[in-house]
């Protein structure tokens, strides 16, 4: 009786760091003051599961002549398997959904601000040398991605490997104007350069534009910023997709 409780309490311990452990590390890993790690539901629930893997661990081991840390790596193993990949699928649903909102956002504040968005851009390429004093991701090979951790005022440097679940974003440049011609573009590109010291001429499909910056920015900053533009200079910008 007393070697089954032990075995039990060890099978209830290797559930609870299974349930547990992974919301105390994400916690650690810089963890958001409004985000609530610790429902009440979930911890009810956690500790549920750790009672069931208490007694199955007492089924498979009461017979096995074992050490405690034997019996509680073979407890630890299914739960923390099944831990894992709930709390994994539940961070994609939420951060899913996260993302869902976030687009909903964006169209209805492009929408609101006046900010058309062109789609389907396959390849963007510059007409000119980038502008002096500034880092540019576009070569005349073509256009480069980069992530948004390194869409800054410098040249990209190395984060170190980004191994949690994240949502890759689609590059946005912001479209001062719009030409049919590489002439007009490179002309006007010229006389913007004066209030926009960064616009650059570039070529797209068929079409020719001017451009801020030579960044490519998410979809939400390049609409904020483009509202931003919008309000201090007068200009109309637009959204243009580079995929």
């Amino acid at each position: 009786m007393v070697k089954n409780i032990s075995i039990f309490l060890v099978g209830l311990f290797a559930g609870i760091c299974a349930v547990f452990v992974p919301r105390m590390v994400a916690m650690l890993n810089g963890g958001h003051a409004d985000v609530q790690y610790w429902d009440p539901e979930y911890i009810m629930l956690g500790l549920a599961f750790s009672l069931i893997i208490g007694g199955v661990t007492v089924i498979f081991e009461q017979n096995k002549q074992k050490t405690a840390a034997e019996t509680f790596m073979t407890a630890l193993g299914i739960p923390a398997l099944l831990a894992g990949a709930l709390n994994s699928g539940y961070a994609g649903n939420n951060l899913g959904e996260l993302q869902t909102v976030n687009q909903r956002l964006n169209e209805s504040l492009a929408q609101k601000s006046n900010i058309p968005i062109e789609k389907g851009v396959t390849n963007v390429v510059p007409l000119e040398a980038t502008p002096p004093n500034s880092y540019s991701p576009i070569s005349r090979s073509g256009f480069s991605l980069i992530s948004d951790a390194h869409a800054g005022d410098g040249p990209p440097t190395n984060e170190g490997l980004k191994l949690g679940i994240r949502v890759e974003q689609t590059p946005y440049l912001i479209v001062l104007k719009k030409f049919n011609t590489k002439e007009e573009a490179l002309k006007s590109a010229a006389e913007l350069r004066k209030m926009f010291p960064q616009a650059t001429a570039v070529q797209s499909n068929q079409s020719f534009f001017v451009i801020e910056g030579n960044k490519p920015l998410s979809k939400s900053d390049a609409l904020l910023k483009a509202i931003d533009l919008q309000s201090r200079t007068g200009v109309n910008p637009s959204l243009l997709q580079a995929k």
